[in-house]
């Protein structure tokens, strides 16, 4: 008898989404996964073999889709529904991501002659309403009426679960896995101390991922004046083309535009080859909505960050503290403020055994606590249970 078949719907590409493809090797490791998606952006991510990955509907980019009128939005969900409706019609259980995949996952499961088990994944919350002209509006509020068929509902932060349950009365069972890499993809390097010595020839400050002036992009610019001319700015992401103008503006009236190096987004395949090279990574919201002050536990970058060995500096906020208050490798510091922002970065690199202290402690830390493996464990042993409880209930 082979695998068990579990089907995992995410309304994005998956390839873009960290603790998705975490997830999706972990559980192909006990079920026959079938992965549907939109066809969105070219995939580049290899998943197992027994991963059958659906990418459905025309070919198109995200500026693409967003160009679209909402009527047309609109129909191309529909058919995407449709379509994963006739996909999932043999899978013991549907694992659904955000919004957009939950609600097609419920409606798909409302389409089918047997009941299904239902997890719903969510990363980011909108406490506001959409307005129902658009189709996020429509997933908005079917999600907030339907989240309460969900067996079980997954988030990456407790206040974020907090939340969902006050805005949704959801009082069912709920799961917290936060976004921590796996180790089986961060594998140790056994030129590790080297790394650390050659970062140290090459001062490189990183912020990787989503780059804005929420993230304090200009602050981490105007740090630059208060640091040694040899530290640079290394920018790895996706950047609004006016934003970019302002961080070029503010970079030559600051003097410092050769420190301040941008690159366009570089697949997750890709992305560790510039972390191991760093010298410092950076993780700084702004108080600007609940997601940017809950992510202690839900940004995965600064997980990636500690795989790969390098000392972190994070916005202090409560929520910051809670979770890494009492790591070495962490430094805190005002993301309005830049001259908080370099202090922080003097503390790290004003000392050589500190620093390789550092390196060497959030290495292990990530090895022995800030792991996917660790965090997803929970949720795959009841994963696991669901489905056997539902097929003894069908014998």
């Amino acid at each position: 008898m082979g695998k068990k078949s579990i089907g995992i719907l995410i309304y994005a590409n998956p390839d873009h989404y960290p603790p998705t493809i975490n997830a999706i090797h972990l559980l192909a490791e006990y079920f026959d996964v079938v992965l549907i998606s939109r066809n969105q952006n070219l995939p580049f991510w290899e998943y197992p073999a027994n991963v059958i990955v659906h990418r459905l509907g025309k070919y198109t980019s995200v500026r693409e889709r967003e160009q679209q009128s909402a009527g047309n939005k609109i129909w191309e969900y529909i058919n995407f529904v449709e379509q994963a409706r006739l996909l999932l019609k043999d899978v013991s259980l549907i694992y659904a991501y955000d919004a957009f995949g939950y609600v097609a996952a419920y409606l798909s499961h409302l389409m089918q002659t047997r009941s299904i088990i239902l997890i719903y994944h969510n990363h980011d919350l909108n406490e506001q309403l959409f307005p129902l002209s658009s189709l996020s509006g429509w997933v908005q509020r079917v999600e907030r009426k339907c989240v309460h068929k969900a067996n079980l509902v997954v988030f990456p932060s407790d206040e974020r679960a907090f939340l969902f349950k006050k805005l949704t009365n959801f009082n069912g069972k709920l799961l917290i896995v936060p976004n921590f890499p796996r180790k089986t993809y961060f594998k140790e390097n056994p030129n590790f101390k080297n790394i650390i010595s050659e970062r140290l020839k090459k001062l490189t400050i990183l912020l990787q991922g989503a780059i804005s002036i929420k993230n304090s992009l200009l602050e981490l610019i105007d740090s630059l004046t208060y640091l040694d001319n040899s530290i640079e700015l290394k920018l790895i992401g996706p950047l609004q083309e006016e934003e970019k103008h302002l961080m070029k503006d503010l970079a030559i009236r600051n003097k410092v535009a050769d420190r301040v190096k941008y690159f366009l987004p570089v697949p997750y395949n890709e992305l560790p080859l510039h972390t191991w090279a760093a010298s410092i990574g950076v993780c700084l919201y702004k108080k600007t909505d609940i997601n940017h002050q809950t992510m202690g536990t839900a940004s995965n970058k600064i997980y990636e960050y500690a795989a790969c060995g390098l000392p972190v500096i994070v916005s202090d906020q409560p929520d910051y503290r809670e979770n890494l208050g009492g790591e070495i490798w962490v430094r805190f510091a005002d993301p309005d403020n830049p001259e908080s922002i370099a202090s922080a970065v003097k503390d790290i690199l004003n000392n050589l055994e500190k620093y390789e202290e550092m390196c060497l402690a959030a290495r292990q830390a990530f090895e022995e606590k800030y792991n996917y493996e660790s965090a997803f464990s929970s949720l795959l042993t009841q994963i696991k249970d669901l489905v056997n409880c539902s097929l003894l209930a069908k014998d």
